[in-house]
């Protein structure tokens, strides 16, 4: 067998390797728990239960 090294990476490559850094966002948790978990839209508030237009909701109980 031949001890040959890989050829390097060409700038294209390293280019496509290298991950750019994830940025940090502040997310309100209020909104994340007015979210609906079954579409992702904005539920209402409606007395006692948070109502979505896809027809999920969450009773006070499911949410406190």
């Amino acid at each position: 067998m031949l001890n040959q090294a890989a050829p390097a990476p060409t700038s294209d490559e390293s280019a496509s390797a290298a991950v750019a850094p994830t940025p940090v966002v502040e997310i309100d948790p209020g909104l994340v728990m007015t979210c609906c978990a079954n579409c992702g839209k904005q539920m209402i508030d409606r007395k006692c239960k948070m109502i979505c237009e896809c027809g999920y909701f969450l009773s006070c109980s499911d949410y406190y």
